[in-house]
């Protein structure tokens, strides 16, 4: 059970680091139509999409055909931080799969 406990609480950390505040600020400076197509949504619901919308175009190395340097810099630095939070969803998600695995067939 703890092990599920575990798993869950870095799924959830993973989730609250996805955002990428700064190459977010740099797209809405100097790219404003690829800001738009990207965070196009200015409804509260759909805020989380559009966070992980970014994540995924970040991950997609999308950022490196952008002709600003500031934009290919700060989505460098997104990038490092994407990875890891990626590695960070997919170790929470194999530790809640080990951990209800044996919180139900264990004894």
């Amino acid at each position: 059970m703890s092990i599920l406990t575990i798993g869950l609480l870095v799924l959830f950390l993973g989730v609250a680091f996805m955002s990428l505040p700064n190459l977010n600020r740099a797209l809405k400076q100097h790219d404003r139509e690829q800001w738009e197509r990207l965070i196009g949504s200015h409804s509260r619901f759909m805020a989380y999409f559009d966070r992980l919308t970014l994540f995924s175009w970040t991950l997609q190395r999308r950022f490196e055909v952008s002709d600003n340097v500031d934009i290919q810099y700060e989505g460098y630095q997104a990038y490092k931080q994407a990875t890891r939070v990626k590695y960070m969803l997919i170790f929470g998600l194999t530790m809640v799969a080990i951990g209800g695995y044996f919180s139900l067939f264990a004894t």
